[in-house]
């Protein structure tokens, strides 16, 4: 009996020991994890962006090695990094499977069915991937950040081209003049925007409005081929109403998600208090990969559509 009273002694002993053990750990964690963040004010110039992000921010580190340690403690760009860097390996995955997907239809799927589906998964592997290393070594240096912003910049006009191809050459499938059209159209249209985006003088944050409403006016030029092509067919053709919705869903979610991260919303209502989780471009970051996923299925659908029973009817009655 004493033994035993011995032991349960020793437990109940032993237990508030572990958890004041515990929670030193915790703090000595927390401590070395703070010395490395600062708050905005101790920012050098070229650092402050957004005010209403008041804390969290990693130091001017000048190490691509102490950039890539940062991916592995919070802080006010962790979310950013993660969230692209998970969309462009699950994009990868996706091209990978995407040919024996395409080979599951023999004598009908072609050539330029691979190409536009791989032109627009390697374009949304590239904008993920330019954004989340770009997030990763912006606190490297000022030369280093301006050089990846021009990346990620770049990625975003990649990812709103390549989008176009899939959707022009399914909209108008039947129609391979107006595909050319559409294609060069936006490639020029991409292009110019590449020019402004990425000129030194129009990537400081005054010209923040500037640039969104490039983005902006290059994915809202999706408008005219989408009216167009629904012009053609008439607002009740199947492809009408198994495209159109997935298109809509995907420029809602670009225009919205651009929209707040330009706005700085919901930081500004609440300065400090989304610093490290649910700040404006946390939520365009999210937005962008539900877009291209939304854009991925609506082309999918496309391509099933046109290489099934009806689709192939329509081809053969229209030649």
């Amino acid at each position: 009996m004493s033994g035993a009273r011995q032991r349960k002694s020793n437990e109940e002993t032993r237990a508030p020991l572990m958890e004041e053990v515990s929670e030193a750990i915790h703090q000595i964690e927390e401590k070395a994890i703070n010395s490395l963040l600062w708050a905005w004010q101790e920012l050098p110039e070229w650092m402050q962006d957004n005010i209403f992000i008041t804390g969290g921010y990693r130091k001017e580190l000048k190490s691509f090695k102490e950039c890539g340690r940062s991916l592995f403690y919070l802080h006010n760009e962790w979310v950013n990094i993660w969230s692209h860097l998970l969309g462009a390996v699950a994009a990868f995955f996706v091209l990978s499977s995407i040919y024996f997907w395409l080979l599951s239809h023999p004598g009908s799927a072609n050539w330029a069915d691979y190409a536009v589906f791989y032109t627009f998964l390697i374009s949304a592997i590239t904008c993920l991937g330019f954004s989340a290393t770009f997030h990763a070594v912006s606190a490297h240096s000022h030369e280093v950040a301006v050089a990846y912003n021009r990346l990620d910049y770049l990625g975003i006009v990649i990812l709103i081209v390549g989008s176009f191809y899939p959707a022009v050459y399914y909209g108008f499938y039947l129609h391979p003049y107006l595909q050319v059209f559409y294609i060069v159209l936006i490639t020029v249209f991409g292009a110019a925007t590449v020019y402004v985006v990425v000129a030194p003088h129009y990537r400081t944050p005054t010209y923040r409005w500037m640039r969104t409403s490039m983005f902006l006016a290059l994915g809202l030029s999706a408008v005219f081929p989408t009216g167009h092509f629904t012009f053609l067919s008439g607002l009740n053709d199947p492809l009408v109403r198994i495209s159109v919705p997935y298109l809509a869903l995907m420029g809602a979610l670009y225009v919205s998600g651009a929209l707040i991260y330009a706005s700085r919303i919901p930081e500004r209502w609440i300065p400090g208090k989304v610093n490290i989780f649910g700040s404006s471009h946390q939520i365009f970051h999210l937005f962008v990969v539900l877009a291209a996923l939304s854009h991925l299925v609506g082309i999918s659908k496309t391509f099933n559509y046109w290489h099934g029973p009806e689709g192939v009817a329509r081809v053969v009655q229209h030649s």
